[in-house]
């Protein structure tokens, strides 16, 4: 008990220390983490708090983004670095300079077509042509909108109205509000969003228009949202395991000294569990976060065990002392086997460069090694202590079947090769559909593991608007390069690589030398010329899109040299790291598709990643490729190659685990048959319901075998010890237990279905129908072979040897189950 004490200070620090940002379950070495981290280093800013306003007052929208910002600038630096919410300024800078921004070739190009245009006019229009000269003459042809959004230095900016931040028709505005420093610090983004929803309460909206909405989304507000989610699941979750545990156990036991000893030894157990966890591990992440109601629900399995011995002994008319001293000797050596081999399929993943993977196999390991010293110290003392203050409620003689054991006995009785038949036919379909494994099973929709509120009315909901706005992804990746000359030298290898695959994967690439024209002084005779060809009576017969470009080429500004010290604030900021250095960076844009986003598709993203990791490497090596999207490709391509490795390890240790116990190979088969129908079932329901796997849910798969091979040696070893054609009793008695087992590790699982976090959902149903499946092919399939089996070939003698204690013990190893009383 002083050692609980212990471990829930240090559990309530591990827990306190929840890190659930994406890239905290990277392998420690990945290349993406170690990129993010020279982001976060040399950038003041990485991730943005969006503030939509929605009004269908246009100008009352416009009213409160100003007014708003201004407010918002009162934020202090090193909590908001910085405000956005127009380019106007930038966008007639780089108007008024055009010309200058295209390059000499085109340049010279544009001159012809404009000279020969204008001969071309003259020729068709000369009043003292008195024939026809259209077929004669060729009119020249340029496609100038194709020339203007080639060399536009703001991109699809242009489309806002007046430069603010705004879809067209300036109904939905958006105010952008920069975070300084990394957006997975949860309590500088709650800051920031305490501090910016704080101004904005200040204001009466309704003043502005009755219709005035404003709505918050981006990094920040994910992450937020994201993290908020994740501690009321967790909670949500917890409460349900302790609750419907509890009811189990005291339903199935029906003793409320038993029920309650049971319970605080597996809350102590598990306390230790989470206080050990804190100096092996030191934080949680996403995957483990919700490890406390897994350690429950597995972890009690022990003690049930142990505890339906007991009560069973104390019913067939033992003093206490004695049912205690029986139910120990009799389950110890089976227990610890059972949560050695769950221990094994946790520990599976402490193998693996996945973190999220790591850390649950460790927690899990501890977990179970700790719940099986709690149910055999704390369980037997708890018992001893109610036994001396409280009347003992156990009373001798009762029935010692249980009534869904009973029924299930009399179902495999009647029925055992009905059931095989259905059995067999399970096998074969489930089996038909694994050569449809390949790498789409994996879910690279990532979009789907997010928070479901959120996706549906949240900030994974409004981020659609950002796009509306935009026109383009906020999410870039940065390419973090040494010098401002590799920036460039990176930018025209990725813009050589664009051109020269037309189905390529990059929409936009910039670097901050994009601002600044070269060969200035080159152009300044051809702007000249071309100056002088637009003569007013030109200019007044074009379209007025057409004057609208020209007024660009007769601006003062397109003659004077643009160097840096001229560009905007804003460009000038965006390029600049915390040392001040200038253009070192190239930032990277995909291609905006809305039905086929590629940040959604996993398969796409790998080869976007891999791709532009290529490019920068043959440039100059230890250039950092950062971002969100770099580590979702890696941590689709961890996932790929760790969860194979982990569920194969699982599976190797718990056949070398049986193996070593039995040392037979009739009983050593007999277990694994059990394991393996259900796990054979699992992939089918995988496979045949296209299920995706993803990285949570892979480690239910290593877990099953660790978990799904105690529910057949429980039944086979009670068999063995209970002779040929005791198959029934068998389940009368110890299938009780079995069940209860697998009820509470279930109940542990589906307390994540409720949850709003898709990943954890999937994780759980995923789970559960491995429980189902291996306790279904444990208790009801396995019995029923035996039945069918005993049938077909004569009985083998049964072979046991006496105990002084009147217990029949099987030669080869300690009973496993005990004959619980449901």
């Amino acid at each position: 008990m002083l050692l609980a004490i212990v471990g829930t200070y240090y559990s309530v620090l591990l827990y306190k220390n929840l890190r659930t940002d994406i890239e905290e379950l990277l392998p420690t070495g990945s290349r993406s983490g170690k990129d993010l981290a020279v982001l976060t280093q040399q950038l003041e800013s990485i991730d943005y708090l969006a503030v939509l306003v929605f009004s269908k007052d246009a100008a009352a929208g416009k009213r409160l983004v100003i007014d708003l910002s201004k407010r918002l600038e009162s934020i202090p630096k090193d909590i908001a670095s910085s405000i956005e919410y127009k380019i106007d300024d930038e966008m007639r800078f780089f108007q008024k300079r055009a010309p200058l921004y295209v390059e000499l070739p085109d340049l010279v190009k544009l001159r012809d077509y404009i000279r020969d245009r204008i001969k071309y006019e003259k020729e068709m229009y000369n009043p003292l042509n008195i024939f026809p000269v259209g077929d004669k003459v060729h009119k020249p042809e340029l496609d100038l909108d194709a020339l203007r959004t080639k060399y536009t230095r703001t991109g699809s900016y242009d489309q806002f109205p007046e430069g603010y931040y705004s879809i067209p028709d300036g109904t939905k505005r958006v105010i952008l509000v920069y975070m300084a420093g990394k957006h997975s610090n949860i309590e500088k983004s709650l800051d920031l969003q305490k501090r910016v929803k704080g101004i904005v309460s200040e204001i009466d909206l309704k003043s502005y228009a009755p219709d005035m909405e404003v709505k918050y989304t981006g990094g920040v507000e994910n992450f937020i949202e994201e993290h908020e989610a994740l501690i009321a699941d967790l909670k949500l979750s917890t409460f349900v395991v302790i609750v419907l545990v509890t009811l189990a156990m005291f339903l199935f036991y029906r003793d409320i000294a038993g029920t309650a000893s049971l319970l605080m030894s597996l809350f102590m157990g598990t306390l230790w569990t989470f206080g050990v966890s804190y100096f092996a591990v030191g934080y949680l992440n996403a995957n483990s976060a919700f490890l406390g109601s897994i350690v429950i629900g597995n972890g009690i399995n022990f003690g049930i065990i142990y505890l339906a011995r007991y009560v069973e002994e104390r019913r067939r008319g033992k003093d206490f002392f004695d049912a205690l001293d029986i139910g120990m000797r009799t389950t110890a050596t089976a227990t610890w086997v059972a949560a050695l081999a769950a221990g094994l399929s946790y520990g599976s993943l402490m193998l693996t460069r996945f973190r999220g993977f790591r850390q649950f196999g460790t927690i899990g390991f501890i977990g179970m090694v700790l719940c099986w010293i709690s149910a055999f110290t704390l369980l037997p003392a708890f018992l001893t202590l109610f036994q001396r203050w409280f009347k003992p409620s156990v009373r001798p003689h009762a029935k010692l079947e249980g009534a869904v054991s009973k029924k299930i006995a009399h179902l495999v009785g009647l029925y055992p090769k009905v059931i095989c038949g259905i059995a067999a036919v399970a096998t074969v379909l489930a089996l038909a559909e694994f050569p449809r494994v390949s790498s789409k099973i994996i879910q690279t929709d990532l979009s789907k593991l997010r928070n479901k509120a959120s996706m549906e009315t949240g900030a994974g909901f409004l981020d659609r608007y950002l796009v509306d706005i935009f026109q383009h992804y906020l999410t870039e990746t940065v390419i973090m390069c040494h010098s401002r000359d590799e920036a460039n030298k990176v930018a025209e290898a990725l813009r050589a690589a664009k051109k020269a695959d037309p189905k390529s994967e990059i929409a936009s690439v910039q670097v901050y030398d994009d601002f600044i024209p070269l060969h200035q002084e080159e152009k300044f005779p051809y702007i000249q010329e071309i100056r002088k060809m637009l003569t007013p009576r030109i200019i007044k017969g074009l379209e007025a899109k057409e004057r609208g470009w020209v007024h660009d080429f007769l601006s003062d500004e397109a003659l004077k040299v643009v160097t840096e010290a001229d560009l905007p604030p804003l460009i000038q900021r965006k390029f600049t790291e915390k040392d001040g250095s200038l253009g070192r960076f190239v930032v990277v844009e995909p291609p905006l598709d809305r039905k086929n986003d590629i940040a959604w598709d996993g398969s796409r993203l790998v080869g976007f990643i891999h791709g532009l990791r290529q490019i920068v490497d043959s440039v100059g090596p230890g250039i950092a490729v950062a971002g969100q999207l770099p580590i979702s490709a890696d941590m689709v391509e961890s996932i790929s190659y760790d969860g194979p490795r982990a569920t194969l390890f699982a599976f190797c240790a718990v056949v070398v685990l049986v193996v070593f116990l039995f040392r037979d190979f009739k009983t050593i088969s007999r277990c694994l048959f059990a394991l393996m129908l259900g796990v054979i079932w699992l992939f089918g329901f995988i496979l045949g319901f296209d299920l995706k796997i993803n990285f949570l849910n892979f480690i239910a798969l290593p877990i099953t075998f660790g978990i799904g091979i105690d529910y057949g040696v429980n039944i086979f070893q009670r068999y063995r010890l209970e002779g040929n054609g005791k198959i029934l009793d068998v389940i009368r008695h110890t299938g009780g237990a079995v069940l209860l087992a697998s009820l509470t590790t279930i109940i542990g699982y589906s307390s994540l279905i409720i949850a709003e976090n898709q990943a954890f959902v999937s994780f759980g149903t995923l789970a559960v129908l491995g429980e189902l499946t291996c306790i279904t092919a444990a208790v009801v399939v396995l019995p029923a072979y035996l039945i069918v089996r005993s049938q077909i070939l004569p009985s083998p003698k049964k072979n046991k040897k006496s105990r002084s204690d009147g217990i029949d013990v099987p030669s080869s190893a300690s009973n496993i189950a005990a004959k619980p009383i449901d």
